[in-house]
């Protein structure tokens, strides 16, 4: 069976690279410049070091924020910086909207971040400095981040949203784009309506099969392309190069399963399916260079899916059902 990024992989995005020096020396070597620009950005008593290694000190404060609990969504701004104030990336009100990601799932690198977004409440900005074990170790890329590089980063928490949440958004955000490319058409599609199923997700027949559906443990060869709602491909298995897999053993994503699962041989279907059916959170990079995102995949630090398909995308796939065994 050949392998491809349709499956379900765990994240891994908890290991921390390592470092080209002895360990020690450089944790040692951190504390000793992080303690040293605190000193010298009058920063020393607001600041406090996390049990991780990481210092973190308050911009803005909202007592009355809402609170989070690992897991949540988070919509953010930053701006990251080296230690010697070199920007590496911005992401703010400029780039319109929040950027989201899932706290404390192993879903966001650095692995530094993701520990720091935990002490914000909703509306609040703080400051982070996260010594290199749990920034990049001695990865590297370009000049712009050098190996073992002490990062400083501030944060804003804007919003935090439940999966309820974003099952809302998903569902708005799929109709609309169902609607929009036709698929209601009783004259273009005489005879095959919409379903929505129970999961949420949006099943319809664009050219009828015959026979059976797949059962547990039957392999199931099928066609199929896989796009984003903005008509971005993801992936494609054309004729020439079928996808199987064996049905109902959880090995794809469920939303996959689920929409084969009802197809007969032959059949052509589209399904629309939220993101929590698909890649879920997949993994937000920070910053997000498609070049470092690359690298990581080659490292296996993160899944190959992340460079294709962000957080939170609902996705859709045209597949033809070709052989049951």
């Amino acid at each position: 069976m050949k392998k491809f990024h349709l499956f379900f992989c765990l994240m891994s995005l908890g290991i921390i690279l390592s470092c080209s020096k002895d360990d020690a020396l450089v944790v040692n070597e951190d504390e000793e410049l992080i303690l040293a620009y605190l000193d010298s950005a009058g920063l020393t008593d607001q600041a406090s070091r996390d049990e991780t290694g990481f210092y973190a000190y308050p911009i803005t404060i909202n007592p009355s924020g809402k609170t989070q609990a690992s897991g949540s969504v988070l919509g953010i701004h930053y701006k990251l910086y080296r230690l010697d104030g070199m920007l590496i990336d911005v992401y703010d009100s400029l780039d319109g909207d929040t950027l989201i990601m899932k706290q404390g799932v192993n879903a966001i690198y650095p692995v530094g971040i993701d520990y720091a977004l935990s002490y914000l409440k909703e509306g609040e900005e703080w400051g982070f400095i996260i010594p290199s074990k749990l920034a990049y170790g001695d990865y590297s890329y370009s000049t712009l981040i050098p190996e073992n590089t002490i990062i400083r980063i501030d944060i804003k928490l804007l919003e935090i949203r439940s999966d309820d949440d974003v099952l809302e958004e998903d569902l708005r955000a799929i109709s609309k784009h169902f609607t929009d490319a036709g698929l209601r058409d009783t004259v273009a599609y005489p005879g095959f309506k919409p379903e929505v199923l129970p999961n949420g997700m949006i099943y319809m027949t664009l050219e009828g099969g015959s026979g059976s559906t797949p059962a547990t443990d039957q392999l199931v060869s099928v066609t199929y392309e896989g796009r984003l709602l903005d008509s971005t491909v993801f992936q494609r298995a054309p004729n020439a190069d079928l996808f199987e897999f064996y049905y109902n053993r959880g090995i794809v994503i469920p939303g996959f399963e689920t929409g084969v699962g009802k197809m007969k041989l032959q059949e052509k279907a589209i399904f629309y399916m939220p993101s929590y059916l698909g890649y879920r959170e997949s993994a937000q990079i920070i910053p997000s260079v498609q070049a470092i995102v690359s690298d990581l995949v080659e490292m296996e630090v993160i899944p190959s899916y992340v460079e294709k398909v962000g957080p939170f995308e609902p996705l859709i796939f045209e597949i033809r059902l070709i052989d049951i065994n």
